[in-house]
């Protein structure tokens, strides 16, 4: 009798169990379904025609001389819009407003100012009176020289009242400037730049973590009031991209270059609010906010960054070890193997003077001695024993150079080094590859690179 009681059970629930699957099934297949049409929308067809000078015939960007910023100027002006660009540099935005007229034909202006300091705003809104703005694009901002330890930092208390003034302070003051008048025409495009890094903490970079976060909250709070205004503002939030402010020298998948991020990420406005603009970033973004527990995520985060903290600390006490070198100079350039002789009209710590030293390995390679190195460039430059300071301040002749070289190569570099080699004998082993050149071949070596690979040169060009 009990038995049969528990099947006369299983009976009546058979069906009821039956459309609770049946529906449980159906609601899953329909949500993957518009996911995959959605990531499809997205990803594959986009929304590129969006930004025109419909929307108003002027764009402003806001640390418009390099990386992101610059491309998405570049991108804007493509599509015809007339350019605002808001930088520190004068120098830098002279010459980003030539080269976008001269390439694409627009009207441009500019405004130089440090968005670390809080009273340059006015001087910023008289720049943009009775200027039609469609597109504001917010993209200045600032992190963190190397991974470290809040109370570490250099300089922290400085350290953090610049870092909220451009990385948040800018994006609000900069959109109590342009929305109002967007409000009143109906319509306008806002892109904030966040980052990753503000989509949970990460340890050793949380000033920097803890502002993007705040502009990502920022952007999707005003896009909430402002949506019914006819006004799109997303919020941005990229992972690595090969700019000189992640000091990425080398794209790739995850990667990319800051022109095929940009692309990518304005066929996204319109469709997504909140977007981390890149496909593969995308598929990051899932993973380490969904499928990854936010616990794992930060210590990796935090693993990652101290491993990056221990490597630039290794790099600086190797910089201060060279700064030694070049204190003792007058005493090396008397030695026997090591006299050279530097130009009075030279600014001597653009040179770093290295002594003799037989049989000096790094990775694998061998090579002699002393040799006088020239170094133009936005990062340390470390080679075996020797290492420079960062110097950005580049001859005029060189900057003349630096624009017609990458004019005629397509390509960009930051960098530029110089090598004389004692008796312009140059023994590094990968000069030795090419039999027509002998074992001790005589040249100067004269280099512009964005990154100086040396395993690259094991090969005949």
């Amino acid at each position: 009798m009990h038995s049969l009681k528990v099947e006369d059970m299983f009976h009546m629930a058979e069906t009821p169990l039956f459309w609770v699957g049946t529906f449980t099934v159906a609601s899953l297949s329909l949500w993957v379904l518009h996911r995959l049409l959605q990531g499809f929308r997205i990803w594959v067809l986009g929304n590129g025609q969006l930004l025109s000078p419909k929307l108003g015939r002027w764009a402003v960007v806001t640390g418009a001389t390099d990386g992101i910023g610059k491309v998405y100027a570049e991108e804007l002006a493509r599509k015809g819009f007339a350019m605002m660009l808001i930088s520190r540099s004068q120098d830098k935005l002279d010459d980003v407003a030539r080269q976008l007229e001269e390439q694409y034909k627009v009207e441009t202006r500019t405004i130089a100012v440090d968005f670390g300091l809080l009273d340059i705003y006015p001087k910023v809104e008289a720049g943009l009176a009775g200027l039609e703005i469609g597109v504001l694009v917010n993209n200045v901002g600032i992190s963190y020289p190397y991974p470290e330890y809040f109370l570490h930092i250099p300089d922290l208390d400085n350290f953090i009242t610049n870092m909220i003034n451009v990385n948040m302070t800018s994006v609000c003051q900069m959109t109590r400037l342009v929305l109002p008048r967007m409000v009143q025409r109906s319509k306008g495009v806002v892109l904030n730049i966040s980052s990753a890094s503000g989509m949970y903490p990460v340890p050793l970079l949380t000033v920097y973590s803890s502002s993007k976060a705040f502009v990502d909250f920022f952007s999707r709070g005003l896009q909430e009031e402002y949506k019914a205004k006819g006004i799109i503002v997303q919020s941005v939030l990229p992972f690595f991209v090969a700019t000189k402010m992640t000091r990425i020298r080398k794209p790739t998948l995850d990667k990319p270059t800051p022109e095929r991020y940009v692309a990518a990420e304005l066929t996204t406005i319109g469709l997504q609010d909140q977007t981390n603009g890149y496909f593969p970033h995308a598929v990051m973004g899932w993973l380490t906010t969904v499928l990854v527990p936010i616990n794992l995520v930060i210590y990796f985060g935090a693993r990652m960054n101290r491993a990056q903290r221990t490597g630039y600390l290794k790099r600086r006490k190797l910089r201060d070890l060279g700064n030694q070198s070049n204190g003792k100079s007058d005493r090396l350039k008397s030695e026997d193997s090591a006299v050279v002789r530097v130009p009075r009209t030279a600014k001597q710590h653009h040179f770093l003077v290295i002594p003799h030293a037989d049989n000096v390995k790094t990775s694998g390679e061998a090579y002699e001695e002393p040799r006088l190195t020239c170094w133009y460039g936005e990062m340390l430059y470390t080679c075996a024993c020797s290492a420079m300071e960062a110097n950005t301040q580049w001859h005029p002749l060189l900057v003349t150079l630096h624009s017609a070289v990458e004019k005629a190569s397509g390509h960009r570099f930051n960098s530029l080094l110089c090598n004389l080699y004692m008796n312009c004998k140059d023994r590094i082993g990968w000069h030795s590859d090419e039999a027509v050149l002998g074992t001790q071949p005589t040249i100067a070596s004269f280099s512009l690179a964005d990154m100086r690979l040396f395993s690259l040169c094991k090969q005949s060009l």
